[in-house]
């Protein structure tokens, strides 16, 4: 497949502690813990929308526009509409809930 400039997310593992947030915040499964720290294990599964930023208290995370694989929309397909619901409550609740 082909790559085009888009947003991707990239995460500086020297600020990851491990925690988790991001993974569980992200959509599609784009992120993993890798080595104890938050990874992108593949580019076509991240959606470039950055709710997992949100989710990171220590910034480890930031958006930039990269030449990466065209996301992988069949991702979003097989999510049934429980998980993505259950998902976005888990991005848009506040810290602590």
């Amino acid at each position: 497949m082909a790559k085009i400039k888009r947003l991707i997310i990239t995460v500086d593992r020297d600020k990851c502690t491990g925690c988790g947030r991001c993974i569980k915040a992200c959509l599609t499964g784009a992120l993993q813990m890798v080595d104890g720290k938050s990874k992108l294990v593949d580019e076509r599964l991240c959606d470039g929308f950055g709710s997992c930023i949100s989710a990171c208290p220590y910034n480890a995370l930031r958006l930039e526009f990269k030449e990466a694989e065209e996301f992988d929309w069949g991702v979003v397909n097989k999510m049934s509409y429980e998980d993505l619901m259950n998902k976005l409550r888990l991005t848009s609740a506040p810290a602590g809930l």
